[in-house]
């Protein structure tokens, strides 16, 4: 994990760093602001993907709905709404870890030892790091060659034609892509390094406690697993505003996203040109990835926690009567740890064994609907763009 965060750090950090950021040398994350790239970086994420992005490609559609512009073919449509989801959960976590980041790091513990065995986890989060770190460029590319940036539509639809704002726009085109790429990249290793700390954290505590004599062995050393579970439970209370929102927007972005990228893979393999056809299906393949590794540490943590409730239930039951009433009322106070897609103080609901299999129904059952409803002239008309 440190390796493929030291990884991300040497080549995603470009020359913006959010208040969130890894410091390879002491391997934790430190929150940092007040700096001058802090200061871009804030620049950058309301300006460049809050009011030009999200805000630009808003009037770009109402212009197609009203016809007050020039009408679009359906691919151009379609890449915009891909931008426009893409561009707004971005916004979003990235507000989020404006909001609740500092929470977060200052909870996180500092004295986790470096592993020198990889998994096969973060060898694969290391290819992701890789394939972030080259799509900003084609992006950039491609968004100059097929005149796919929204800045350009609406200085034209304004009829701008200063040559300060067409620099800023050639800037927004280079530096909104890498953003938009090294946020999804830091989204999902902190999330899953997050989830698996959690998961890793109750199956120890399992482990340790899993028969009488070493709960017992435990309490004569002085290292009481009630302690530790409530320890757990105020690091996920801390970190439960930051997590909720990134598995709301996380998830809402996948599933948009993956559905259009599958789409896009099936029906677009001999319109588009094979040097941008890659990004779709690498797209869609790492989104599924993600969701496989990701949902288990989701669900694992509420499933840990029920078994260690469990067990140390059972064992207070053994106890002498007074010792007995003692644990049952701090067993009674100690609940379930549960993560939550949250939106405003809003659970939406709770991870559990079954919700990997719903989303992935959802996933192909929205696939499947979206290749029925396109007509297939549609697809023929936007061989003409390529």
């Amino acid at each position: 994990m440190f390796l493929t965060y030291q990884e991300y750090s040497r080549r995603m950090q470009h020359f913006t760093s959010p208040p969130i950021e890894w410091c390879h040398i002491k391997k934790k994350f430190v929150f940092v602001s007040g700096q001058f790239k802090s200061y871009l970086w804030y620049f950058h994420i309301f300006v460049g993907l809050g009011f030009c992005t999200v805000g630009g490609l808003i009037v770009i559609l109402l212009s197609q709905i009203f016809k007050f512009y020039q009408a679009f073919h359906a691919v151009y449509i379609f890449i915009f709404v891909v931008q426009l989801s893409s561009g707004g959960a971005i916004f979003a976590m990235n507000l989020g870890m404006m909001l609740y980041g500092s929470d977060c790091v200052q909870e996180r513990r500092r004295d986790q030892p470096d592993s020198s065995s990889r998994s096969l986890l973060w060898i694969t989060m290391t290819g992701f790091i890789w394939a972030f770190t080259t799509y900003p460029l084609l992006l950039s590319v491609s968004a100059i060659f097929f005149q796919l940036d929204r800045y350009g539509h609406i200085l034209s639809m304004l009829k701008i034609t200063n040559p300060l704002l067409h620099i800023f726009r050639f800037y927004l085109i280079v530096t909104g892509p890498a953003e938009l790429c090294r946020s999804l990249a830091l989204v999902i290793l902190f999330s899953i390094s997050t989830f698996h700390m959690l998961r890793n954290t109750l199956k120890a505590l399992i482990k340790g406690n899993s028969t009488r004599f070493l709960v017992i062995l435990a309490r004569m050393r002085g290292t009481l697993v009630e302690s530790q579970y409530r320890q757990v439970q105020i690091i996920v209370v801390s970190m439960e505003a930051l997590l909720g929102c990134i598995c709301l927007f996380a998830q809402g972005l996948g599933l948009a996203n993956g559905v259009l990228c599958n789409f896009a893979s099936l029906k677009l393999y001999t319109t588009v040109p094979i040097w941008i056809y890659t990004i779709y299906p690498c797209v869609a393949v790492m989104i599924l990835i993600t969701i496989h590794v990701t949902m288990p540490c989701l669900h694992n943590v509420l499933d840990f926690s029920e078994k260690l409730l469990k067990i140390l239930t059972l064992f207070s039951i053994l106890r002498l009567m007074e010792a007995r009433k003692i644990s049952h009322k701090q067993l009674k106070s100690m609940k379930n740890i549960t993560i939550s897609p949250i939106l405003a103080g809003y659970k939406f609901f709770i991870y559990r064994r079954c919700t990997k299999v719903t989303y992935l129904v959802m996933f192909v059952t929205h696939t499947i609907n979206l290749l029925l409803t396109v007509p297939q002239d549609v697809i023929e008309r936007a061989a003409y763009l390529f």
